[in-house]
């Protein structure tokens, strides 16, 4: 019996043993490994490159819906295209028009012009506005073109442009955002300056028609009781308002579309 117990004993202690030096030995394996946190940057936006690595296949359903949504933004895009520049053509068309009946009739005077400048903020306030549903779209297909794709044929992507996609389509009309500055001053900059300095100029020499030879132009410009240098005065900030936002203003994007500013820099404006 004493020899039984004594085997007993003998043979937990072995088993004692053996446990430690596994349990010493796992320890031993775990300092071996990095367990340093993970770095931030592990999840990134689309514009901070990552190690070129093989795609996960997309299901046949988000191919084909995938798909749908390239064709239905490219449509989106140039819809509002063309409304772009069915606003300039109104700007461009009414100026035309009134400068036509308006420069060469002394019956007509020359808060026409000043009428004109007013008509033009409206133009340009639409076309804004619209530029601002265009810019969202043309994101969204260059998105699409730029990494979904040369996935689709088989080319590594080194950006995450899904989660780009889906932030794009769960806010689809501010994402990447083109404020109401942005969006005037960038379209300022393309027409609407050069459709104001127009517009100017006629103005001065509707002036000079009106006044006859030693004319005054800043006694010209009086709008019934106004006298004609607060009418100088208002044009003049008028002109320094829209050279100033069409100069400083500029497209801003939300945080975090890095990636918009890095593929709409590639393409022409």
């Amino acid at each position: 019996m004493a020899q039984r117990v004594h085997s007993a004993q003998r043979h937990d202690c072995r088993t004692v043993v053996l446990n430690a030096r596994i349990f010493s030995g796992k320890l031993h394996n775990i300092t071996d490994v990095d367990v340093s946190p993970p770095l931030v940057s592990s999840v990134v936006l689309p514009t901070e490159p990552l190690p070129p690595k093989i795609p996960e296949r997309l299901d046949p359903g988000a191919l084909q819906a995938l798909i749908h949504l390239y064709r239905a933004e490219v449509g989106r895009m140039v819809t509002y295209r063309q409304r772009l520049d069915t606003t300039t053509n109104w700007a461009i068309t009414s100026s035309a028009l009134v400068t036509t009946f308006s420069i060469g009739n002394l019956l007509i005077p020359h808060a026409a012009f000043l009428f004109l400048m007013l008509v033009n903020v409206f133009f340009l306030v639409v076309e804004a506005r619209r530029f601002h549903v265009y810019e969202a779209a043309r994101y969204r297909v260059l998105l699409l073109e730029h990494y979904f794709y040369p996935e689709v044929l088989g080319a590594p992507s080194a950006r995450d442009w899904r989660r780009a996609l889906i932030e794009a389509l769960q806010t689809p009309f501010s994402y990447p955002s083109v404020g109401i500055l942005g969006a005037l001053g960038w379209r300022l900059q393309r027409n609407y300056l050069w459709i104001y300095l127009a517009v100017l100029v006629t103005w001065i020499a509707k002036l000079e028609i009106g006044g006859g030879a030693n004319v005054d132009l800043v006694a010209e410009a009086h709008l019934g009781p106004i006298p004609g240098a607060i009418t100088w005065a208002l044009v003049t900030i008028f002109y320094v308002v829209l050279i100033a936002i069409g100069v400083l203003a500029k497209r801003s994007y939300p945080m975090g579309s890095e990636a918009a500013k890095a593929i709409l820099s590639e393409e022409p404006d």
